[in-house]
């Protein structure tokens, strides 16, 4: 059962904010393009013409994850939920999942290889899926950390790297378990990104579908 509900908000994005302001939600305070340590900003990965505002942008998600991660951490919180301020609640949360590992509840699937043209074959089951190993579930939209023991070792597994990648890439190339509810209980609002523009967002049914 969830504990603690956080969603992931810029400072000055109060937009986004008043559907998460119902007294059950805790904000975390979301990392901006000019906050990005300079360190960060040299580790992360992004292709050659990825435009340099989007690149910084990727760099504060991340560092806003990896900052919750330690707090949860540092507090020993199970059980939590973590949103970013783009989701949209469509659906109860799962009452019960895995314990060994995260659970998305949202985003979508794509194959394992980020460049891959393949399309997603998979059935999914109502309720809680393992993730194939052929796919990977993309955004950090919402997602389950059940253990405090988990969010420790995605930061150890995250420490260990020499470069870093977008956080869901990353949470996707790491050895623990990932799990997803289907259908999703969030789906993607249709507002612009705050790191690129988009012409597509997340389904309850895992896919990426165009606006």
């Amino acid at each position: 059962m969830i504990e603690r509900k956080f969603y992931i908000n810029l400072v000055d994005d109060y937009k986004r904010r008043v559907k998460f302001l119902d007294g059950t939600w805790h904000r975390w305070d979301a990392c901006s393009r000019e906050e990005v340590p300079d360190e960060l900003d040299k580790k992360m990965i992004s292709m050659h013409n990825y435009p340099r505002q989007a690149h910084l942008g990727r760099c504060g998600c991340m560092m806003s994850h990896y900052e919750l991660y330690v707090y949860i951490v540092e507090n020993q919180l199970n059980n939590c939920l973590i949103c970013e301020d783009d989701a949209v609640q469509v659906k109860d949360l799962p009452t019960e999942y895995p314990t060994d590992g995260i659970t998305y509840v949202g985003g979508f699937l794509h194959p394992k290889k980020m460049m891959s043209k393949e399309k997603v074959n998979i059935k999914s089951k109502e309720g809680i899926n393992y993730v194939n190993p052929k796919y990977r579930v993309l955004m950090t939209m919402s997602y389950i950390i059940p253990t405090w023991e988990v969010a420790k070792e995605i930061l150890e597994l995250i420490d260990m790297k020499t470069r870093y990648r977008a956080i869901d890439i990353m949470l996707g190339n790491m050895g623990i378990n990932k799990y997803y509810e289907f259908p999703a209980c969030f789906i993607e609002e249709g507002s612009d990104s705050t790191i690129a523009k988009k012409q597509k967002k997340s389904n309850q049914h895992y896919e990426w579908v165009k606006l």
